[in-house]
């Protein structure tokens, strides 16, 4: 498999607290990783690893197939663009004056990308404006700073809580320019946010943390999977009703109950009942449940709880 990034055992410790312990992440080429956890989980200090501002007390990273500990981690990480908990923007600067400074950073200085990266996140109309940053709005200062992260050409782009302040619209474009650059530029994404339901509208994969330990990576189906619908249906005749659900349903979407079955997947309920009825199978109770994304998550948490 093709890993844009491996962490393998990383524990961090600060004096005598572990934030960080054995965290084993996965992100092949393409992927929008979702980085969920709740505040202090320890989602900015893997982000911080990641990028080289600290370094692990134990295990190891792993960028582009080259460990940490090799002399070539400088150049590879090259090939990372990253967001950590705010852009490093110039308020006193205008969007091109903020870019100009990045490039000369990066040894790019090349005019024409500038223009480029700022009509990537769909800010081209402020390459001759002089409006300085400081009066932009907070979604527009989100997509410059991505842009910002742009100018290196990156394989591999790290967000840290992007969605965070953002007014509805603001998080609609951030979104949308994510999948953008993911589907036309191929660009890997790291998001981290504490708010699984937003970050379910783009990634396809997630990592779970929580206490400084990752307790799950899931893909995008596995999760919709897990939070599919079931409906229980109770008879007198229950292995009639199994007899005759077995009929319509896939094996792997039934479960024979002591008084019942118990369904998972969506069902067309009043014709279903109908059926069981003309089958002369007397019904006893009917339950339908719906576990959401976050009920599935606080349940990962140990607080999970039914809708």
């Amino acid at each position: 498999m093709d890993y844009i990034l491996r962490t393998v055992n990383v524990s961090k410790r600060y004096r005598a607290d572990w934030v960080l312990k054995n965290v084993n992440m996965n992100i092949q080429r393409g992927d929008i990783y979702g980085f969920v956890g709740e505040n202090g989980s320890g989602k900015t200090t893997i982000i911080r690893l990641i990028t080289g501002l600290i370094s692990a007390n134990e295990g190891h990273i792993e960028l582009f197939g080259i460990p940490s500990d090799s002399p070539e981690i400088t150049a590879v990480r090259k090939k990372i663009g990253a967001i950590v908990e705010s852009p490093s923007i110039y308020r006193n600067m205008s969007a091109r004056d903020n870019l100009l400074m990045q490039s000369t950073i990066l040894g790019i200085n090349d005019e024409e990308k500038i223009k480029q990266v700022l009509c990537d996140v769909e800010l081209g109309e402020l390459y001759q404006n002089p409006k300085k940053a400081g009066n932009f709005s907070l979604g527009m200062r989100q997509r410059l700073g991505i842009a910002m992260a742009l100018l290196g050409s990156p394989e591999f782009i790290i967000l840290d809580e992007p969605m965070n302040g953002l007014d509805p619209a603001g998080i609609v474009g951030i979104r949308e320019l994510i999948l953008k650059l993911n589907r036309e530029q191929g660009i890997t994404f790291l998001i981290s946010s504490h708010i699984l339901n937003e970050l379910a509208l783009v990634a396809n994969k997630y990592g779970i943390i929580s206490h400084g330990s990752l307790i799950k990576e899931i893909t995008d189906e596995e999760l919709r999977n897990q939070c599919r619908p079931t409906t229980v249906i109770e008879a007198t005749e229950h292995q009639a009703l199994w007899d005759l659900l077995s009929k319509d349903f896939p094996a792997e979407d039934l479960l024979h109950l002591a008084r019942g079955v118990r369904i998972t997947g969506a069902v067309e309920l009043n014709a279903l009942l109908a059926r069981i009825i003309e089958a002369e199978i007397s019904i006893l109770s009917v339950n339908c449940y719906k576990t959401s994304i976050e009920d599935y998550y606080l349940s990962l948490l140990g607080g999970g709880r039914h809708a």
